[in-house]
């Protein structure tokens, strides 16, 4: 356990590192494109000069590596089920395991590229217990935990978005990433509800799952499993709402 929540803390830094490394570049291009390329030969430093130049633009680089991203927020994105737990219900033609995790890279992409740290409580087809789950979304600091899965239905008729809390600081934050994924969906509205699922209920940070659509319908099924597109805009519609609560 603790070797894992080691790897998922490395992960989280190395997140953050690189949202900010092009900034680092950038200030890296700027001294030496004004300084050392300059036509103008008043615009050039002496030798010492150009050596302490070099050392303050390294330091601030460095230093804005390390610095947090998103002053410091970092979101915990859980992928429902995974490795023999397939999830849904037995002889469901698509996979829920499999557009949980998919839905969930692509969230990491969007929220990484919006500066936030992230931390993936699975990042393939791994099987992880939700007492792990739990473990790995405490550990964080000044966090959201997110967790992302499908629903099913065995009549075929179920349609729309579902979003679950439990604690009274997780309320806004799921309202903010139902209200996006509702809108972007175009689906029935099946309503915010206070659960007490263990991933919630145990869970010491402001935590939210939403269920994205069902994969037992006609029409949610193969959009959620076939359209690469679509759970590219759901995975938006959540980074959106996370960072509305956030």
């Amino acid at each position: 356990m603790e070797v894992i929540q080691s790897m998922r803390m490395r992960e989280v830094h190395k997140s953050r590192s690189m949202a900010l490394w092009p900034g680092c570049c950038f200030l890296w291009k700027l001294a030496l494109d004004i300084r050392f390329h300059s036509p103008d030969a008043s615009h050039r430093f002496p030798m010492k000069q150009k050596v302490a130049l070099i050392w303050f633009f390294f330091v601030s680089a460095l230093c804005l590596c390390c610095l947090p991203g998103a002053q410091g927020k970092t979101v915990v994105i859980d992928a429902g089920h995974g490795g023999h737990d397939r999830g849904g219900i037995a002889y469901q033609r698509y996979a829920e395991k499999e557009v949980t995790l998919d839905i969930a890279r692509r969230l990491q992409n969007r929220l990484r590229s919006a500066g936030y740290g992230t931390v993936m409580t699975r990042t393939d087809d791994t099987f992880i217990g939700l007492r792990e789950r739990c473990a790995i979304a405490n550990a964080q600091g000044n966090a959201v935990f997110v967790s992302i899965h499908t629903n099913s239905d065995p009549r075929g008729h179920g349609i729309g978005i579902e979003t679950y809390y439990f604690s009274k600081q997780s309320a806004r934050l799921a309202e903010a990433v139902h209200r996006e994924v509702l809108r972007t969906s175009g689906t029935p509205n099946r309503r915010i509800r206070n659960r007490g699922f263990y991933v919630l209920r145990h869970n010491r940070l402001p935590a939210t799952l939403v269920e994205v659509g069902f994969l037992t319908n006609a029409v949610e099924g193969p959009k959620l499993n076939n359209s690469s597109s679509y759970r590219e805009q759901i995975a938006g519609a959540i980074a959106r709402g996370v960072q509305s609560a956030f």
